[in-house]
């Protein structure tokens, strides 16, 4: 387990710098990304629809999921909130 996250930030970092020096205007072309997006969405999918003790804690996780998300987005609604509120005042003291 440990060394599949160093293979995941070894591809991770070898697409930025590839991106980073090589012109990658046919990937938008094309559009890759939504095609691997998709990919990884189905193997994953599938991934959990084989695992049979994961898919009968699939209430559990939906509920765990479902938190985080909800909770996620209200702290990141209120901070966006507060901040913007924060930089307005401070625009208009100068």
């Amino acid at each position: 387990m440990r060394k599949m996250i160093w293979y995941v930030l070894i591809v991770f970092f070898a697409g930025f710098f590839i991106g980073k020096f090589i012109k990658t205007e046919w990937i938008s072309k094309f559009k890759v990304v939504i095609i691997l997006t998709m990919l990884l969405l189905f193997s994953l999918g599938l991934e959990i629809g084989a695992n049979d003790e994961l898919f009968k804690k699939i209430d559990e996780i939906f509920l765990y999921a479902f938190l985080i998300a909800l909770f996620g987005s209200i702290g990141s609604f209120l901070f966006g909130y507060i901040s913007e509120k924060l930089f307005e005042k401070a625009g208009r003291k100068k």
